[in-house]
């Protein structure tokens, strides 16, 4: 009888883990220094989200809560906002109108939403008060000085066309929105890994896909990723440098329902700090184990 006892606690107590590991929220904040950023965008803040998966709710409005606390003037939500159907992006859509109460909100899609039927979710997300970036940019002007921002369809499933979106950009700064790093991943079947050649043109590229891997086992680590890439050691989460540019790569907020918890990749917010002066290295590899300010995530239960 002990035994059967033992094994239920057990097991009670795992699935209490498990659930606080797939619903409490991490928040993460890092600093990107860009060479040249005009003085007036050293210090503002971006709000990164990635991957609601149709999930409903927005963690009980911690989402706006923190993204208004932080004070960020831009946010950047970049796709997989439904998982099977786009009827999903009904649940989502009030978080999308909420955002626009903190700050102006630009979106692109993942390959979730191409497979649901695109058009429609767009049509939602601009309803909502959302600017979709997909393949195109917009100059956004402070104190008189300009900031590209640009996006891309999901390089995923090869819809990206970085020419068109970055077309009769002026020199200077831009950060890019895509759904994934599949540009900087290494090859697999699914991604041969062509890196464009106007992304050495970019400061910061803000992605997500991945889920941080979603499940992080003892010593094993990441089993996988979106992708498909077995046991990966890089291109997981966070910051890493790329070339002559930053990539940063958030888990994401949802996960996909094949698989819903999570278990030491615990969904996240992320706030991006952009400052202007000498690129300082990172102090971790490419997993994404890096605060380049050096602060600690806070975490805050769903």
């Amino acid at each position: 009888m002990v035994p059967h006892v033992t094994s239920l606690a057990t097991g009670l107590l795992l699935a209490a883990y498990l659930r606080r590991e797939t619903q409490t929220l991490s928040i993460s904040r890092t600093d990107v220094f860009i060479t040249g950023l005009p003085e007036p965008w050293s210090g503002v803040r971006i709000g990164l989200l990635s991957d609601l998966h149709g999930r409903p709710g927005d963690f009980g409005g911690q989402v706006t809560g923190e993204l208004r606390r932080a004070q960020v003037e831009l946010i950047a939500v970049v796709g997989d906002f439904v998982h099977r159907r786009a009827a999903e992006i009904e649940r989502v859509s009030p978080l999308i109108r909420d955002l626009q109460t903190v700050a102006p909100t630009y979106v692109v899609s993942g390959n979730h939403d191409h497979s649901a039927g695109w058009p429609s979710i767009a049509a939602h997300l601009t309803r909502a008060g959302a600017t979709v970036l997909d393949n195109r940019h917009v100059r956004l002007e402070k104190a008189g000085k300009t900031l590209v921002l640009a996006g891309v369809a999901d390089p995923y499933s090869g819809r990206d066309r970085l020419d068109q979106a970055l077309h009769a950009v002026p020199a200077g700064p831009i950060v890019l929105l895509a759904h994934a790093p599949t540009w900087f991943a290494a090859p697999s079947h699914r991604n041969q890994n062509h890196q464009p050649p106007l992304l050495s043109r970019v400061a910061l590229t803000l992605a997500g896909h991945t889920h941080g891997g979603q499940v992080r086992l003892p010593v094993l680590g990441v089993v996988s990723t979106a992708s498909g890439r077995l046991f990966p050691r890089t291109h997981i989460q966070g910051l890493s440098r790329e070339g002559g540019g930053w990539l940063y790569i958030t888990r994401g907020l949802g996960q996909g329902s094949s698989l819903p918890l999570r278990l030491g990749a615990r969904p996240e917010l992320a706030v991006i700090t952009l400052r202007a002066g000498p690129v300082a290295a990172p102090s971790a590899g490419k997993d994404g184990k890096v605060a380049v300010s050096g602060q600690t995530p806070r975490s805050v239960s769903g």
